[in-house]
């Protein structure tokens, strides 16, 4: 009866393999599967612009003495379409160029910017003492001094921030000095004499 003659290689192998693993261990794989990597997004930058609301001749005027920068200035009616679609340049001017809220921290711009609306508390304030006849109306202060009469165009404002981007504070107060109207400053002026500090001052 002849026998049937098995390869070594595969008994040597088998009992290479057996002999190979300890009692209770599995066998290691030496090459590593591949791992999907999970893409974690960057955390967004949450920036806010900041745009200061004024209702009245005093908060203006604190608003504009308390900070040596150019101010912007939009006067606008919540029911005026116009007022809308300038709101839309207007907080893309400030966002280029104000001051802004980024990631809680608040980051100081070149430009100031301040949000006057028109409603029945403020009538008086814009049409009479502002002599503001139309909306949107958007003006540039320096100091108290107005800078510019832009009317409704954002492009005028882009234009003289432009032009004084690089003159100094002095040159930029003479030119505010050169371009004001003086209806601003006549106002504070009647306002000072008018106070009940200055009446009751004894000379």
């Amino acid at each position: 009866m002849s026998s049937i003659a098995i390869p070594s290689s595969v008994s040597t192998t088998a009992i290479n393999f057996q002999s190979d693993i300890p009692m209770g261990e599995a066998p290691t794989i030496e090459k590593s599967l591949p791992v999907r990597k999970k893409t974690i997004p960057k955390p967004s930058k949450r920036t806010k612009i900041f745009v200061e609301d004024i209702t009245s001749v005093n908060e203006l005027k604190w608003f504009l003495e308390e900070d040596e920068r150019p101010v912007v200035i939009k006067f606008y009616a919540k029911w005026c379409k116009k007022c809308q679609r300038l709101g839309k340049k207007f907080d893309r001017l400030a966002m280029d160029l104000g001051d802004k809220i980024i990631d809680q921290q608040f980051v100081d711009g070149d430009i100031r910017f301040a949000a006057v609306e028109y409603n029945e508390e403020s009538h008086n304030f814009i049409t009479e003492d502002l002599q503001i006849r139309g909306f949107p109306t958007v003006q540039m202060y320096v100091g108290t001094r107005k800078l510019l009469e832009a009317g409704s165009s954002i492009k005028h404002v882009r234009k003289e921030l432009s032009v004084i981007e690089d003159i100094s504070h002095g040159d930029l107060m003479e030119r505010a000095e050169e371009a004001d109207d003086g209806v601003l400053t006549g106002l504070m002026e009647e306002s000072f004499f008018d106070s009940p500090d200055f009446l009751n001052e004894e000379w």
